[in-house]
């Protein structure tokens, strides 16, 4: 199996976003680019975005339960 790599480029602006319906929050390094592949965490509760090898988007599902807090 090919080894990838990944690499995070220094963010100029980094925008979050939370969905309060699917309780998941975005963290955008690069919010003009779509992820052409993601990588789940373990738990799957992590979501990695990637384009071209460089990380583009975080996604914490079940954000409000990581927290230990419920959003208003």
């Amino acid at each position: 199996m090919e080894e990838k790599q990944y690499y995070v480029k220094t963010p100029v602006n980094i925008d979050l976003m939370y969905d309060k319906q699917n309780d998941t929050l975005y963290i955008y390094f690069n919010s003009e680019e779509m992820p052409e592949e993601e990588v789940l965490s373990e738990d799957g509760d992590v979501i990695l975005g990637f384009k071209e090898g460089k990380l583009i988007v975080i996604q914490i599902t079940k954000f409000s339960e990581k927290i230990g807090s419920y959003i208003l």
